[in-house]
């Protein structure tokens, strides 16, 4: 029995074997097949090989995926999806699973199923983070949600591909996905990275010429076009195809145009026409020729384009029509360019170009002054649906309207544009610019100041000469002269008529700030070059002004007699007649001005100008101490224009008179008849002040204080009552009543704590404080004008004094972090260098000499030019001096004693010698010395130490009989003070 089942388990073992052999050989031959891409025999042979195959083993799973794949390679999409379905999900351990799932995520991508498809690439990421796959299933994944515009997740997704480059083998199709992506959100910026990332590190990949156009693009669209033009001349282009590159070519040409390099412009776009002629980008290029034509003013060859193209109806050809008149029109052909615009509006009456004509047609007749039809054709324009096309309306209008002087019709069209979106920001500073000028001609100078500086910090190459001209012109409006000429001298100067204004009023501006040197100079510049303005008298009656001011007076007097004895029509007006005489007069002929003014007086009795010139007699025999004289002519003026508006000055005169003939009575009854008289006029103050001078001259001081206390309380409320209040402290202070004065200045604030006068009386009442020895006072006056009023004038002095208050008493920390907190809120002012000077000063007090050189060497950086610049130098000098650095220390000192004549230089060259003297360099030092006593003689005690130092000198080179010769120039002047002490010593240490 035993031996018949060991026989059955035989025939068993042979047969299961023999099976398996055959099972075996069927699974080799589909692997076979699979290799040798038989894709239907695979599937035929694997097909056969699971019907005798049963163990869901790795053999299983991989004839399932080679068999999967076979389907796939021949299309069967659907099975092959089904077939990876199930090796996924039920081989959990197999090899071949994330293959599977990679596969399945791949199909359901191309199929649209994007939910799907993102499902296995999650689960892959998930289950296998460090297979050959991960990182392309984050591309995929951002794939995906590119393809449903979820931009923000295909970021995200293509971030994570990158970041996953060790298992990503389309690393470099995720770049380039992404650099797309960000185009697509018009994010250029992140763009250009990516695909700079490509092509730097895998400038091999296929997508490396797309990726090279495209960075371009981005370049062009960032308007970074120089780096748009560098990518697109890579030769890797050349390669790609015809479509692709001719699009390249265009791009190209359009970043030329855009750095107005017109001919590479005018070349490439030839090369399009040339090689592509059958191309749909050949009416661009033609379109930009004639452009880069246009833009090297080559009118005729950009006609000859442009009238080529508008041969056609399509949208080129119409902007063709357009611009072939506009080429006429910059060629200064104005007939043929108005013709073709209006054979444009018979051509094309609705088109969206038309409103531009009508402006260009009303530009054309502004330009040739026909206001009227440029009026017309202007208001047509003026509502088009084009943006800019009414802006560019609206700004010819406004000007026309400024030209009319109707001004709110100029800020009407200006504002209702203003209002209109537009991306063009010239013109929109043209509007801006435009409603400056309406309010700058209607007197409204701060505004008109203040946008006028908003349009300059807005974009400071606008209109730069006009700009400045209309700042310029604002500040002198404003009596700012010092600011007019800063943006005069902004403008370049030419032949037109704004060069003569800005000559004109930068001339007016040094006259109006008494510089007469400059004045000359400038006036002189605009008679040379504008000889025929219509101001040119004016000019040259300045001109002898500012010869009279810089005491120049022959040829001031030559200007007068030429201009006047050549146009003597002008006398026949009294206001040039007074002006004649004021010539006179300002030549220093008083007697021929006096007989000029009393024949004014004489011809024209009942003008404006009679009793001025009155008045300038009088005035003229006061300035030339004709005091009683002066008088009667004064009186005689009353006598015969009492109504006079000059009244109030005419006894204020009188007064001082009186006062300089020390009459203080009468002087004071005059003085007193402009407030009784003339209680409001601008003379009261100087009046009043008249007034307290002649107390004071008298020595009657309590009167001086009576009278103000008096006025202020009879009249409370005129504007100068704290000024006149203010007078009191002053008056106290002047005569060193110091207890008084800080009184008197602390009831001044309690009394008018809003006048302007307030830090002021605070700054005095520290000053008061410190000579009574009061230095807490004087310390609480001097905080509270910085912490209160730190914008004051007074501020910067109140830190530099509240600072030497703690100096002195020694609290030099307290000192420095006072100068640090002025120089951090006044910033860089023109009290910085003190401040900082001042810092430095108490860091050496401090003995903190590394700070303190720091903050001397950014004094003498910074303000090289200012005193404390020079100060700095020579505080440098010292401290290398103190250190026994002397060469360093003789540069310093050095430079200030051969650039400054006052006593800095004189301490500099002084120290420059003694440096020279520690060296040994005795002769060096002589010679330094030696200067002291030519240049700088005026200055004793520099002197003296200079003769100190020079018998020392002579001393070390064994010549005592010259060193005491120095030693006795000194006895020779001082006699028992510190210097003969030290010169007597020194003679006798020589014997």
């Amino acid at each position: 029995m035993k031996k018949f089942f060991f026989c059955l388990l035989v025939v068993f073992l042979y047969f299961t074997s023999f099976a398996q052999i055959k099972t075996n050989k069927i699974y080799s031959n589909a692997l076979k097949a699979f290799n040798e891409q038989r894709y239907e025999e695979t599937i035929r042979l694997f097909d056969e090989f699971f019907k005798t195959y049963s163990l869901m083993d790795e053999m299983y799973a991989t004839a399932k995926y080679y068999s999967s794949e076979a389907l796939l390679k021949l299309g069967e999409t659907d099975a092959a999806a089904g077939s990876f379905e199930f090796l996924a999900n039920n081989f959990l351990w197999s090899d071949f699973r994330y293959k599977a799932l990679y596969n399945l995520g791949k199909i359901y991508f191309v199929s649209e199923q994007y939910e799907k498809s993102r499902v296995k690439f999650n689960k892959l990421i998930k289950d296998y983070p460090s297979s050959e796959f991960s990182g392309a299933a984050f591309y995929w994944i951002g794939e995906s949600f590119v393809r449903e515009k979820n931009y923000d997740e295909a970021i995200s997704f293509l971030k994570q591909a990158i970041e996953n480059k060790a298992y990503n083998k389309l690393i470099d199709y995720s770049i380039f996905e992404l650099a797309k992506v960000y185009e697509l959100i018009n994010d250029y910026q992140n763009a250009v990275k990516y695909y700079d990332q490509l092509l730097s590190f895998y400038s091999n990949s296929p997508l490396a010429p797309s990726a090279q156009i495209r960075i371009g693009m981005a370049y062009f669209k960032l308007k970074d076009y120089q780096a748009s033009i560098l990518e697109l001349n890579n030769p890797i282009l050349s390669d790609m195809p015809e479509n692709v590159y001719s699009e390249s070519l265009l791009l190209l040409a359009n970043s030329y145009f855009r750095v107005e390099d017109f001919k590479n412009a005018e070349k490439t776009y030839s090369e399009i026409i040339k090689k592509y002629h059958k191309s749909v980008l050949v009416d661009q290029a033609k379109f930009g020729l004639a452009w880069s034509y246009f833009k090297q003013k080559n009118y005729n060859k950009a006609f000859a384009q442009f009238d080529e193209l508008s041969a056609n109806e399509d949208s080129i050809g119409i902007k063709s029509f357009f611009w072939k008149a506009e080429v006429k029109r910059f060629a200064g052909d104005e007939a043929d360019a108005k013709k073709i615009y209006l054979q444009f509006l018979e051509k094309y009456p609705n088109n969206e170009y038309v409103s531009r004509v009508k402006y260009q047609l009303g530009l054309l007749n502004f330009e040739s002054e026909n206001f009227k039809s440029a009026n017309s054709f202007l208001n047509e324009s003026v509502n088009s649906f084009d943006n800019e096309t009414r802006i560019r309306t609206a700004i010819l209008l406004g000007e026309i309207n400024l030209k009319n002087k109707d001004y709110d019709a100029a800020n009407r069209y200006l504002s209702e544009a203003l209002t209109l979106p537009s991306n063009n920001t010239e013109l929109k500073l043209r509007l801006k610019f435009g409603l400056a000028l309406v309010r700058f001609y209607k007197e409204d100078i701060k505004t008109a100041k203040k946008m006028l500086e908003d349009i300059k910090s807005e974009n400071p190459s606008f209109e730069q000469n006009k700009i400045n001209f209309y700042l310029a012109e604002c500040y002198f409006n404003l009596a700012n002269y010092n600011d007019a000429i800063s943006f005069y001298n902004q403008i370049s100067i030419g032949s037109d008529e704004l060069s003569a204004l800005t000559l004109y009023g930068k001339a007016y501006s040094y006259f109006n700030l008494g510089d007469y040197r400059n004045s000359i100079i400038f006036f002189t510049n605009f008679i040379k070059h504008f000889p025929k303005n219509n101001r040119i008298i004016d000019a040259k009656l300045r001109l002898a002004d500012s010869y009279y001011g810089n005491k120049n007076f022959n040829s001031a007097s030559q200007i007068y007699t030429e201009l006047f004895s050549s146009r003597k029509s002008i006398l026949n007006d009294p206001s040039l007649y007074y002006q004649y005489a004021q010539t006179l007069f300002r030549a220093g002929k008083t007697d021929k001005a006096i007989e000029e003014f009393e024949n004014l007086v004489r011809k024209y009795p009942k003008s404006a100008y009679a009793d001025k010139s009155l008045y300038v007699i009088g005035w003229i025999k006061f300035q030339n101490g004709k005091f009683e004289e002066s008088i009667v002519s004064y009186r005689n003026l009353l006598d015969k224009y009492p109504s006079s508006e000059l009244k109030p000055i005419i006894y204020y005169s009188i007064g001082d008179a009186f006062f300089n003939s020390a009459q203080y009575d009468s002087a004071i009854v005059n003085y007193q008849r402009v407030l009784i008289e003339s209680p409001t006029s601008q003379y009261v103050y100087d009046a009043l002040n008249g007034i307290q001078y002649s107390y004071i001259a008298k020595g009657e001081n309590e009167k001086a204080i009576k009278l103000i206390d008096e006025f202020v309380s009879r009249n409370p409320s005129l504007s100068f009552s704290d000024q006149l209040f203010y007078k009191k402290g002053e008056i106290y202070y002047n005569n060193r009543d110091y207890k008084m004065a800080k009184e008197s200045y602390q009831q001044f604030i309690i009394n008018y704590p809003d006048s302007r006068f307030v830090p002021e009386a605070y700054y005095w009442i520290g000053k008061s404080s410190e000579y009574l020895n009061n230095n807490e006072d004087a310390m609480l006056s001097f905080s509270k004008i910085f912490l209160s009023y730190p914008n004051s004038e007074t501020a910067p002095q109140a830190v530099i004094e509240l600072g030497n208050v703690y100096n002195q008493l020694k609290q030099y920390d307290k000192s420095v972090k006072l100068y640090e907190a002025a120089l951090e809120k006044f910033g860089r002012t023109k009290n910085y260098p003190e401040i900082l000077f001042m810092k430095g000063r108490t860091l050496l007090l401090k003995k903190d000499t590394t700070a303190a050189m720091d903050a001397f060497d950014e004094v003498s950086q910074y303000y090289p030019e200012s005193v404390f610049g020079e100060k700095s130098k020579f505080e440098l000098g010292l401290i290398e001096f103190n250190a026994k650095r002397f060469e360093s220390a003789e540069l310093y000192f050095k430079n200030l004693a051969e650039s400054k004549t006052d006593e800095l230089g004189a301490k500099a060259e002084y120290f420059y010698a003694w440096s020279l003297f520690n060296q040994n360099k005795f002769t060096d030092a002589i010679t330094a010395l030696v200067r002291i006593r030519t240049i700088f003689s005026n200055y004793d005690e520099w002197l003296m130490k200079s003769y100190l130092l020079l018998g020392d000198c002579y001393v070390k080179l064994n010549d005592k009989k010259q060193a005491e010769k120095m030693y006795r120039k000194i006895l020779s002047v001082h006699k028992n003070d510190e210097f003969a002490k030290l010169a007597r010593n020194k003679i006798r240490a020589l014997k």
